[in-house]
């Protein structure tokens, strides 16, 4: 008894085990077509935050955010720990609106799951875009 007791906990145990849910991890292929909605920050320059889109296909990217002038376009370069936004699409920003904070330039990036968090350091701070894979039907 105590030896089929023990074989069916052994046998309830690993199927629980096989049906645990297992984390999706991000990948930056940039041949994959991936979509991102979020959020970004300035820290000690300014304080500002608004919202961020950001798309990703075939070695390319355009991004927008909520402020005026907030669109940007180029070329991507990914490797280990840096993404590069090489913007093609310039526009003259007014004075009266200051930045736009699109994505541009080489910024720091990780993973973690289906979020991307992006970063860089400015002479006056830094700036950080929490960006979550949005889902494709």
């Amino acid at each position: 008894m105590k030896r089929q007791l023990f074989i069916s906990s052994l046998l309830i145990a690993s199927i629980f085990y096989s049906c645990e849910k297992k984390e999706s991890t991000l990948n930056l292929n940039l041949s994959d077509d991936l979509s991102f909605n979020g959020t970004f920050n300035t820290i000690n320059s300014g304080n500002l935050s608004g919202t961020v889109f950001l798309h990703i296909s075939n070695g390319s990217y355009q991004c927008f955010t909520n402020l005026p002038y907030g669109i940007g376009a180029g070329k991507l370069e990914v490797n280990a720990t840096t993404i590069i936004f090489i913007d093609t699409l310039f526009f003259i920003v007014p004075a009266i609106y200051g930045p736009s904070y699109v994505l541009s330039g080489e910024h720091y990036y990780n993973t973690e799951g289906e979020n991307l968090k992006v970063w860089k350091e400015m002479n006056v701070g830094s700036i950080e875009y929490d960006l979550n894979l949005a889902q494709t039907k």
